[in-house]
């Protein structure tokens, strides 16, 4: 469905694997790299949000453990991209609304 999507050109994609498997010929990349600290408390505070009770150590584990599963999975493990492509460190960028 994603290389449907984006077979004309034109489209903004955005995954794990949309540069590294879906898309590796892509005309631009950007690779969004937040701090392991930073990630978990974005999601913490969506998942509180949305009103689900949650631990923030608690998400910050999971997050870990599901970059180590996705790094190390037989079928196309999560890997940065070679170059070419933009590094975006967006660690402090976002805001709650």
């Amino acid at each position: 469905m994603q290389r449907e999507m984006g077979k004309e050109g034109g489209a903004i994609l955005e995954g794990r694997d949309i540069g590294t498997v879906v898309f590796p010929d892509a005309e631009a990349k950007f690779y969004l790299d937040a701090e392991g600290d930073e990630r978990a408390r974005r999601r913490y505070e969506e998942m509180v949000d949305k009103g689900v009770k949650v631990d923030l150590k608690e998400t910050q584990e999971e997050l870990v453990q599901r970059d180590h599963h996705d790094m190390h999975r037989t079928h196309s493990p999560s890997k940065r991209q070679r170059m070419p492509f933009t590094l975006i460190p967006p660690t402090g960028l976002w805001k709650r609304s």
